[in-house]
């Protein structure tokens, strides 16, 4: 996980910067489904604050003089084939809920380990990374209502 000639305070904001962006690009990509009124709002609701964690870890890139490189282009096609795939199986709420909540427990895996991998970050870049941590425990959770 470790970058060559970045700095721990970078590389935890670029995971940050790449964690959030999986999420709200998956958030989109789903919202069309959701049919339940509460979920679709409930939805809504986690890609602005996805967006809001996402502009703060940019703010944050910039002000450390550097240029957020956010998801790759393989990892945007794959996430977004697999959940084509699995949606023209079942769309259903307990489905995109099931499919949320898995990828929530993911988010929460990548940011404990680049929480982890980069030490030496500043507490600003640790605390951003223990608010999404936080943010995608609390998903999780609330999705778990819709199984």
């Amino acid at each position: 996980m470790k970058q060559e000639n970045v700095s721990d305070n970078e590389a935890l904001l670029q995971e940050i910067v790449r964690n959030t962006e999986m999420g709200k690009n998956a958030l989109a990509q789903l919202m069309p489904y959701a049919q339940d009124r509460e979920f679709r709002a409930r939805l809504l609701k986690q890609q602005k604050e996805y967006r809001r964690l996402n502009q703060k870890a940019h703010t944050a890139l910039a002000a450390c003089g550097a240029q957020s490189r956010g998801q790759g282009v393989m990892a945007k096609t794959m996430a977004k084939a697999g959940i084509k795939g699995r949606t023209m199986m079942d769309h259903s709420t307990g489905a995109l809920a099931q499919m949320l909540t898995e990828g929530s427990n993911q988010g929460v895996m990548d940011v404990v380990k680049a929480r982890n991998a980069y030490p030496q970050a500043s507490t600003g870049a640790k605390e951003m990374a223990d608010e999404l941590l936080r943010f995608q425990e609390a998903s999780a959770e609330m999705y778990k209502a819709y199984l």
